[in-house]
């Protein structure tokens, strides 16, 4: 047992200042984990709604709690969700509906689109409504669908069916909103060039006026799409999505635009900038849902890929209201994956799916709650499981410091091989003078070329304990004097000089490496 003791005794301090520093680490980074997403607002908690692939699916609003329908391979699963992130009601309907689209939903009857038939399941078999359908989208009143030039209206319970308008553009997309008969409708014109359209038409006495929203040229590669709006009497709120594929790389676009009905104004839409409480600007915003507050002030909730902290980013949900001319974020959900297809419960709470692996997903929520700000603060596996995996991924960033400790070694190892040549009797009699010279040339060397690696990366990156005033000099010098106490404690009877210079050079980059190193890069 002393010769095992013996044999492990030179890594001993060097395993326990590892041990030291992955608890240091570790403990900051759980505390990360643990972090709200915002201020009055819980972590993401998972809900019992179950497990489905990436698929779109469909929120009506139901007495204060959103039922939720979503399709899978061969059934419908759908639930409801209330403020409390309380699920109920879980069932499945045995019916295949494609997604992603829009489709209608009440009780145990469908209205949707498959190999360009219009079905209607009426809770026992599916029955054609109609054919050569492209599309959909409904709410609890209305049923507008389209096919390729037309544009009809269907209606729920009856059935009936009747044409709206018939239009030159290949038409693409129609959407309504949940409180009104009046809907946009999008579509492309070609020819020599390719024109993007969109109209709306205003249900008034019963009828359908049109109003052209835009009329434009559209790049090939280019696509306006993901069209919402927002009525108040004749005042009409536009959003669109366009989509951009430059030089290989993809863009996401968000413009609004706001017009009176029958002013005889053109519309303009600007681009929607969106911003974090710390200005830096939130790119490729997707899967955008549009509301009004109870303050009747517009507000967005969007998905995209931000930092989530100073060491990881992921895919994550944002609320965004308007503050001049910019849109002000706040982010709301707190998973590590990729998040999609938001929506608002109330005022407090929401829900959105959460990617679990490559092909799953189900749905997480989040609330204002301060119950459930409570609740989501208990940590759980998933925590310690992210806060471990982050701590060695910064671990092993730390050690690219050990590759720029080479220009560090190399005085210290040309006066070494100097003295070898010119005067060997001085190191096989391990003169102390050697010895210091050695140490002062690879300390020396260190505490400058180290200085440039303390930059404003660092500051920004490393913990409050690092970076302190005058880090770049004591942190370099205290681990020093703790590398030369390993030596003390770990040196061998039988080493030399040189054996031992070199054990306190590795374990010296070793300790700069594990406690700055992860935050120089």
């Amino acid at each position: 047992m002393k010769k095992i003791g013996g044999k492990l005794k030179p890594f001993a301090i060097p395993i326990l200042f590892f041990l030291l520093v992955f608890s240091i680490l570790t403990n900051q980074n759980l505390q990360i984990e643990l972090e709200l997403p915002a201020e009055g607002w819980s972590r993401s908690l998972s809900l019992d709604a179950g497990n489905s692939g990436e698929v779109k699916p469909v929120f009506i609003q139901e007495n204060s709690q959103q039922h939720v329908y979503v399709p899978k391979e061969n059934e419908v699963l759908s639930f409801t969700v209330n403020s409390d992130l309380e699920v109920k009601n879980k069932k499945t309907t045995p019916i295949s509906i494609p997604s992603p689209q829009n489709f209608w939903a009440k009780e145990n009857q469908f209205v949707y689109v498959k190999n360009k038939q219009l079905i209607n399941f009426d809770g026992n078999k599916e029955n054609l409504l109609d054919d050569e359908v492209f599309g959909m989208d409904a709410n609890q009143e209305k049923i507008i669908y389209f096919k390729e030039h037309e544009i009809l209206s269907l209606e729920p319970g009856t059935w009936n069916i009747k044409t709206i308008d018939k239009v030159k553009e290949r038409l693409e997309a129609v959407v309504l909103n949940e409180t009104s008969q009046s809907f946009l409708a999008s579509g492309v014109i070609t020819g020599d060039t390719k024109k993007a359209k969109a109209v709306f038409y205003q249900f008034k006495d019963s009828s359908y006026k049109k109003h052209e929203v835009i009329n434009k040229e559209e790049l090939l590669t280019q696509n306006h799409f993901g069209f919402y709006f927002i009525e108040k009497g004749l005042d009409i709120t536009i959003y669109y999505s366009l989509f951009q594929n430059a030089s290989g790389g993809k863009s996401y676009y968000i413009f609004k635009g706001t017009n009176q009905l029958d002013s005889g104004e053109k519309w303009t839409f600007n681009k929607m900038t969106f911003q974090d409480k710390n200005g830096i600007k939130l790119e490729n915003p997707k899967h955008l849902q549009y509301g009004v507050d109870e303050n009747n002030q517009a507000k967005v909730l969007f998905t995209t890929r931000a930092m989530k902290s100073h060491e990881k980013e992921a895919v994550n949900v944002y609320e965004a209201y308007q503050k001049g001319d910019v849109w002000l974020t706040e982010r709301r959900s707190t998973t590590n994956n990729g998040s999609l297809h938001a929506h608002w419960i109330d005022e407090r709470s929401m829900v959105w799916m959460n990617m679990i692996s490559q092909k799953e997903f189900t749905f997480s929520g989040a609330s204002s709650n301060p119950d459930i700000i409570e609740k989501s603060l208990v940590k759980t596996k998933e925590d310690y499981k992210q806060a471990i995996s982050t701590t060695i991924l910064t671990l092993f960033q730390g050690l690219v410091l050990a590759m720029s400790a080479l220009f560090w070694i190399t005085p210290a190892v040309l006066f070494a091989l100097l003295v070898y040549l010119v005067k060997i009797s001085l190191i096989e009699g391990e003169d102390k003078r050697v010895m210091f010279t050695i140490l002062a040339l690879y300390l020396g060397v260190q505490l400058i070329f180290i200085q440039k690696l303390f930059n404003e990366h660092y500051y920004y990156f490393a913990p409050d304990f690092l970076t302190f005033s005058g880090s770049s000099v004591i942190i370099p010098l205290v681990l020093s004097v703790l590398s030369g106490v390993a030596v003390m404690f770990g040196k061998k009877k039988d080493w030399s000089m040189i054996v031992s210079i070199c054990y306190f050079v590795v374990v010296n980059i070793t300790f700069l490496s594990l406690t700055v190193g992860p935050y120089m890069f």
